[in-house]
């Protein structure tokens, strides 16, 4: 039984029982009485007495637990009471005071490693009217005019606007300046110096259209909700590749907290922490190809007495955009300093809208090198085959309306049947007008869009326009009128109310120079490009149109006697873009070499006339640098 039960219970539970030998040794009722009546230093039987305490005993303890208590009291009333006042004119003569150590922008680099924007040592001059003593402003401001040459008026200004808050007087004090600020600081309570890099850009109107330019927070950066908040004097970008990738470039500000007297004097640094620059950005431009453009543009246009021009030049196989350039252009350091009202309102209302970027934010009708999409829808729906010839009679009568060739009108000639090589390489407008008649508008909008035109192109630039691909609908919204058989053959020679940018023509012609691709162009300098089409035109499509912009550039073809002998070969698309009583526009896109293609550079020059005699030799300038350089 002793096995089972300690088996069952466990050996606690089987010495827990009072059972055989250990139950005889228990206590008997006499060890029980004697244990309950013993007593430490007693002998017998005795009652238990209680423990007690005399009240009088206590009486000291009370009395000095008392006194305690009486001496807390008194030394809270003279600090809250007596002392009170004092204690609160000190603690609202100081306060703390944020300095911020504004983070430098990244640099941004060409290609090849050459600097397009990057940052010089500056000193930026805040006033904070809470740390100007009383009765001490109008001191503070006179002396602070003196000192750094700003007018009393415009410093009380920027004060009342503020409305009490800090205000930024200065964002690119020079170090003159700042050495004497510093040694007056005594004398100019509430003025805060701080040490803030001043953006810096060494090609000026060369590249201003590109990188755009970072100027100071305002107002609605500083309240903008985002996960690192803006600071007065940040440094912001607003256009260009500085607007685009603001989030890369602007890096994290450091902060000191300072604690300032009344008197404005710092006490002490309670906290610090350094900033972190921004990351650079690498483009894809090429900076001297980008100043050779420039710089051959910037001429043809003085010549021909142009108001405005672009030219785009990117790689057909990967997309990089290896120069852009928009005129007239304007000089982006200007943001940088400090730049008034009346100066900037000067510059937005300049009549030659320097601050368009006309590359990829003005569209103008394309003229002639659209023949490339009319081509490309006919060939696509079968309308016509690499084969098919039309007669050209000269001219075309519609209704009461006539359309003619250029070939007529200049020449009195015709070029008889021919085919869409010829047509191309001829720009014969009649063969076109019959080929839109044979397909209708809503096929060639159908293959503009394909091909990306009537959308923007989504290159990482800000401002850019969409084109515009007109139609029945759109005319119907915004002229309240129908579509006349007329604008048909209007649209199939890229006239009407047709509009492209230069940056989408130039990728419509890298489908034909890279056989097939649809790419989105980039400013980043890549090796993967993003295609947003693979061979979605047919073989022969892509072969006739080849050929036919080839066969432009030899013999007599519209610039063979331009081009007839320049080497590399190259092809390409002269438009001639009617654009009321200023003259045409200007247009010539082409790609190098052929058939291998490596450029893409399209030229466009505001109401300057022939393409293929004012934007063609421009291209083959660009084409001859980059093949005698690159």
């Amino acid at each position: 039984m002793r096995k089972s039960l300690k088996k069952k219970f466990g050996f606690a539970f089987w010495d827990s029982l009072e059972i055989g030998k250990k139950r005889k040794n228990l206590p008997g009722a006499g060890e029980l009485e004697k244990a309950a009546t013993w007593q430490v230093g007693g002998q017998g039987k005795k009652e238990l007495v209680a423990w007690k305490i005399s009240p009088w005993r206590l009486v000291p303890v009370y009395f000095i637990f008392f006194a305690f208590l009486m001496i807390l009291l008194a030394r809270a009333f003279d600090l809250q009471v007596i002392q009170g006042k004092i204690f609160l004119e000190e603690a609202t003569g100081n306060h703390v005071r944020i300095e911020v150590d504004h983070a430098p922008r990244g640099v941004i680099y060409d290609r090849r490693g050459a600097i397009l924007a990057q940052n010089k040592p500056g000193f930026h001059l805040i006033l904070d009217p809470a740390s100007i003593p009383k009765g001490q402003e109008e001191a503070v401001i006179s002396k602070l005019a003196s000192v750094i040459g700003v007018g009393k008026k415009e410093i009380k200004q920027k004060l009342d606007a503020a409305e009490g808050a800090q205000v930024t007087i200065v964002n690119d004090l020079s170090a003159e300046k700042a050495y004497i600020v510093e040694a007056e600081e005594a004398k100019l309570p509430g003025v805060v110096l701080e040490v803030a890099s001043v953006r810096v850009y060494p090609h000026k109107e060369i590249m201003a259209h590109i990188l755009g330019y970072a100027t100071e927070a305002d107002e609605r950066d500083l309240v903008k909700k985002q996960e690192t908040p803006y600071a007065l004097g940040d440094k912001v970008g607003k256009a260009g590749v500085e607007e685009t990738f603001e989030e890369t470039l602007r890096g994290t500000n450091g902060y000191r907290l300072i604690k300032v007297s009344a008197l404005g004097e710092k006490k002490g640094e309670i906290y610090a922490n350094s900033s972190r620059p921004g990351e650079s950005v690498t483009l894809s431009l090429d900076l001297d190809l980008q100043k050779f453009v420039h710089q051959v543009l910037s001429k043809k246009m003085k010549q021909v007495g142009a108001k405005g021009a672009s030219a785009v030049v990117l790689d057909p196989s990967t997309g990089e955009i290896l120069a852009l350039v928009s005129l007239p252009s304007y000089n982006n350091n200007i943001f940088s300093t400090r730049l008034s009202k009346g100066e900037y309102n000067k510059l937005i209302s300049n009549p030659h809208k320097l601050l368009i970027n006309r590359a990829i934010g003005a569209a103008y009708p394309p003229g002639s090198t659209f023949k490339m999409i009319t081509a490309a829808a006919a060939l696509e729906t079968g309308a016509i085959n690499p084969e098919t010839k039309i007669e050209d009679p000269g001219f075309i009568i519609l209704g009461n309306q006539t359309f003619k060739n250029w070939f007529w009108v200049d020449h009195h000639k015709t070029e008889g049947f021919i085919n869409v090589v010829r047509a191309i390489a001829r720009s014969t407008d009649t063969f076109f007008y019959r080929v839109g008649q044979m397909i209708g508008e809503q096929t060639i909008e159908k293959y503009a869009r394909i091909l990306g035109l009537g959308e923007i192109t989504d290159v990482q630039l800000p401002g850019e326009t969409a084109g515009l691909i007109p139609n029945e609908e759109w005319k119907l919204e915004t002229r309240g009128e129908p579509w006349y058989p007329g604008e048909t053959l209007n649209i199939s020679i890229g006239q009407g109310d047709l509009l492209v940018s230069s940056l989408q023509l130039s990728v419509v012609t890298a489908v034909f120079a890279n056989n097939g691709n649809l790419i989105t162009p980039t400013i980043l300098k890549t090796d993967r490009p993003k295609i947003v089409k693979k061979n979605f035109l047919k073989k022969e499509t892509i072969k006739a149109i080849r050929e036919g912009l080839y066969q432009d550039t030899v013999g007599d073809g519209n610039v063979g006697w331009l081009f007839g002998s320049f080497q590399p070969k190259s092809a390409g698309k002269t438009g001639t873009a009617e654009a009321g009583e200023a003259g045409p526009h200007a247009w010539y896109t082409a790609y190098a070499p052929h058939p291998e293609a490596k450029i893409v550079a399209t030229v466009m020059i505001e109401h300057a006339g022939h393409g293929s005699e004012e934007s063609a030799p421009v291209v083959k300038q660009i084409f001859d640098w980059y093949f005698s350089n690159r």
